[in-house]
């Protein structure tokens, strides 16, 4: 979403706070704080997707000063004050981020997430050069869909969008996207859907040539459903 920076400045003179889901954005769209001019918003993502953290490992971002209370609470949050707390008084946060901890978690996806991070800084894999890959992934699938020159019909793309304002997706629209999921996965190509969108998100690292083979996939399960 361009400009969430000029939305940050309405929310901010009629008093609301804007909080921003970076999930899809983290480690395939670059994301900067200080250069959306974010630094006052709240922003939450996870780590499961582009980050490869694994399952269970999501944040919240509060920005400095910010003065919010959870509705629902646990007792992580209290860990500051549970030397001093009153048990007779009323439920007591930590200070700053800590109010916002729930109940006890299982942490292990962090020792996975501190050493997928080493891993992606040992092999160069920055945000610039996980956008630039994916980048050229997602162009060249939509290259080599356009080549097929497929029944509309059956399936199309929204070629008003730029390859700027893509994410680490090719969404393709088509209203047998399950029976395409199917048949890509009887291909041995796995892709997803949602509705009549049929998604094909490649990992940075696929080849080109595994990626034509997936379209040339694409292309024999389309004219087995342009056939009936």
């Amino acid at each position: 979403m361009p400009r969430l920076g000029t939305v940050l400045d309405a929310c901010r003179r009629v008093g609301a706070e804007l909080l921003v889901d970076a999930y899809h954005a983290l480690d395939v769209v670059p994301f900067s704080l200080r250069r959306d001019r974010l630094l006052e918003a709240c922003v939450v993502g996870g780590g499961y997707k582009y980050c490869q953290l694994g399952e269970g490992n999501c944040f919240l971002r509060i920005p400095a000063g910010c003065t919010l209370r959870p509705v629902i609470t646990g007792w992580f949050s209290e860990f500051a004050s549970l030397a001093t707390g009153d048990r007779n008084g009323p439920v007591t946060y930590g200070p700053g981020a800590a109010r916002f901890a729930g109940a006890t978690y299982d942490p292990t996806s962090h020792y996975r997430a501190a050493r997928v991070f080493d891993f992606f800084e040992e092999q160069g894999l920055t945000p610039a050069l996980l956008r630039q890959v994916s980048q050229h992934q997602v162009g060249l699938l939509a290259e080599l869909f356009d080549a097929l020159d497929a029944d509309p019909r059956v399936i199309t793309r929204d070629h008003a969008l730029t390859p700027s304002e893509l994410g680490g997706f090719l969404a393709l629209q088509s209203p047998r996207a399950a029976e395409l999921y199917r048949g890509l996965r009887a291909r041995g190509v796995l892709t997803d859907y949602r509705a009549d969108v049929l998604r094909l998100g490649p990992a940075p690292y696929l080849s080109d040539h595994q990626l034509r083979m997936a379209m040339d996939a694409l292309g024999s399960v389309i004219r087995d459903h342009s056939d009936t």
